[in-house]
């Protein structure tokens, strides 16, 4: 057995720009508004404050619904439907998109870990959906996929933990079964690329105690946010030296 190398991705705004809505509710009228993932990132910090925003909400159980497995008044399964809509338009393709079609075609084993609330099944049934559509020649070689915040995921890794906090055990997880599956002797090397520079940070913690655990292998981390897209490889830490660097060459495989 030959060695890997591992990728793991998030889908919003990652591999994917989808046009889900988050429903925002007016505390005061009970009136809904719907946004976009990225207008409600630049508005999320002023909701409740006193201003434009401050009779504003965003309730879970309502405002994430088209997060999770549901269908629209249309009968039509939310990611399914987003994934088709999405592919309709111009800019669908996220920044990792490439990295992602590059591990498709070398059949590379990828895991996905989003903060989505579908079934395993449902996120599956959606990326076949670009199969079909011609733009991947074949399903990706799954190695694991983690919807975080889907109630029977969130049990499996630990129903304590915030959403980053069960992205970071998730990454932990797919490095095991990594390892497991393909040969905890050889020298892998695991990226992780995500959008949300919180989650960045905590996937960053996540694998620098990999690399403790594994000094022999490589960690690499990806962040694809608007304001700061970079790419670092996990060093182990020595006295005085950083614990991060930019990584000069990609973790291509």
């Amino acid at each position: 057995m030959d060695r890997q190398s591992f990728y793991f991705f998030d889908i919003d705004e990652n591999i994917l720009h989808l046009p889900t809505r988050i429903h925002l509710l007016n505390t005061m009228t009970g009136e809904e508004r719907a946004m976009r993932q990225h207008e409600y990132e630049d508005i999320k910090a002023y909701l409740g404050v006193p201003g434009l925003w401050e009779d504003w909400a965003d309730p879970p159980a309502r405002a994430y619904r088209e997060f999770a497995d549901g269908q629209d008044r249309n009968g039509e399964e939310y990611l399914l439907r987003d994934v088709k809509r999405a592919m309709d338009s111009a800019n669908w393709r996220g920044p990792s998109w490439e990295i992602f079609k590059y591990a498709v075609l070398k059949r590379r084993p990828v895991a996905i870990v989003t903060a989505r609330q579908h079934s395993r099944e449902t996120i599956k049934a959606a990326l076949k959906l670009i199969v079909d559509a011609g733009h991947l020649p074949e399903e990706p070689n799954y190695l694991a996929v983690y919807p975080c915040s889907n109630p029977e995921i969130r049990d499996e890794l630990g129903p304590h933990l915030t959403t980053a906090g069960l992205k970071r055990r998730a990454i932990r997880q797919c490095v095991e079964k990594g390892l497991d599956e393909y040969g905890r002797d050889l020298p892998h090397s695991f990226g992780m690329s995500d959008d949300d520079l919180k989650n960045v940070d905590l996937i960053t913690s996540a694998m620098l105690e990999c690399k403790l655990d594994y000094p022999d292998k490589r960690f690499f981390v990806i962040s694809t946010n608007r304001r700061r897209h970079v790419k670092m490889e996990i060093l182990p830490p020595h006295k005085d030296e950083e614990k991060l660097r930019a990584a000069e060459d990609d973790w291509y495989g």
